[in-house]
């Protein structure tokens, strides 16, 4: 049977190969900016509550070696490509290498393993899918099938066995291959050292205790007598909020002439009689632990905490964020039950962001500008420092 590649096995191998880098790639983009850059917004795959690339991207599974998947995932489709184009039998030192479709089966085969395991992890233990991810486990499984085409199982992985053995018989390869080990035991323990591929602190990581001076005046945050009010919309199980926090919070110390103005526009029927809908299940509640931790001194604290948990704002995880911060919570307990006074003041706010034709989060207005979503930092920043 055959199973050395053809010119339509190669030319098929590097079109799906060439689709895997680039992919790889965009999540490696994805990982850097929700890992590393605070001015970055959502990518274009965080799409919802469960498909959201940049929350797989931020999980302790998104790194095998402190290394991210996006990266290994890189350098494989990168050696699928140079096993398909490359002419072994040119070279008196490839000619070893005999079956280079037999090679690609056998990686395609750990791929499709990994995948698997991903794909558990993804929907049963981080709960959230990535769709280029997904896309990757789908080019790997074309690889699979492509090189599983024209031969059988046991032929393919004998192919690779034998091959590997008579190569690593040259004294030769035997040298290539220790140098390349040695390398790559050089390059993972660099990474470790420098951790250059490894969140020390993200965005979501950073937190109002150690890295802001919060509870300033009560929901507003800057200088009282501002050259500029903005004033900012927001929910609390909102992603895009949350980056938009730290946003705000960075923008107050660096722009002393502003103030911000925090108003709620909680996506939950529970509070919010304007939206028929309702994709937060705790949004109403987290508002309530908000201004009660603003009788505290503490809103901006406790709302911080808040984006930074997004993911879990279930009252028994709220009364721990609480007693994180310091609050009191036995009277934290007891100012939360004013819920008639909250909704209250949160109608107010629904009110304005009616007659502003606010339906979403997070939505600024800006002196007199309404901005919708999300932005880059250093464009919002323009966009305010221009205003003043």
């Amino acid at each position: 049977m055959e199973t050395d590649l053809n010119k339509l096995n190669r030319f098929t191998f590097v079109i799906v190969a060439i689709a895997g880098i680039i992919m790889s790639i965009s999540l490696l983009q994805v990982y850097y900016n929700t890992n590393f850059n605070p001015a970055a917004g959502p990518s274009f795959c965080a799409i919802n509550e469960y498909l959201d690339c940049d929350a797989v991207a931020q999980s302790e599974y998104s790194r095998f070696l402190g290394v991210p998947f996006a990266l290994w995932g890189l350098g494989f489709y990168i050696l699928v490509l140079i096993i398909s184009i490359f002419p072994f039998n040119k070279f008196e030192l490839f000619k070893k290498f005999k079956h280079p479709k037999s090679y690609i089966f056998t990686l395609a085969t750990f791929s499709m393993i990994l995948s698997f395991i991903l794909l558990y992890i993804s929907m049963f233990i981080i709960e959230k899918a990535c769709i280029l991810c997904q896309n990757l486990y789908l080019t790997n499984a074309t690889f699979f099938i492509l090189a599983k085409l024209g031969g059988s199982f046991k032929e393919l992985y004998v192919n690779t066995f034998v091959d590997l053995k008579n190569i690593l018989s040259d004294k030769r390869w035997q040298a290539i291959t220790g140098i390349s080990v040695l390398i790559g035991v050089i390059f993972l323990v660099l990474i470790n050292i420098y951790t250059p591929f490894t969140p020390k602190k993200s965005v979501n990581q950073i937190t109002s205790e150690n890295y802001y001076k919060l509870g300033e005046i009560g929901n507003v945050l800057g200088a009282e007598n501002a050259k500029l009010v903005i004033q900012e919309y927001t929910d609390y199980e909102c992603p895009f909020c949350a980056i938009s926090n730290q946003m705000m919070l960075r923008l107050s110390k660096e722009v002393p002439e502003i103030r911000i103005e925090h108003h709620d526009y909680p996506l939950d029927t529970k509070c919010n009689p304007y939206i028929k809908v309702a994709p937060h299940q705790n949004s109403c509640l987290a508002i309530y632990y908000a201004k009660a931790a603003k009788k505290q001194g503490k809103f901006w604290d406790m709302g911080t905490l808040m984006f930074e948990n997004k993911e879990n704002l279930s009252e028994e995880n709220l009364l721990k964020l609480a007693e994180k911060i310091g609050l009191d919570v036995e009277q934290l307990k007891e100012d939360v039950k004013n819920t008639e006074i909250y909704n209250e003041e949160i109608k107010q706010d629904l009110l304005k962001a009616e007659s502003l034709n606010i339906n979403g989060t997070p939505t600024y207005v800006i002196g007199i500008k309404k901005i919708e979503g999300i932005l880059p930092y250093e464009e919002l920043k323009q966009k305010v420092v221009d205003s003043l």
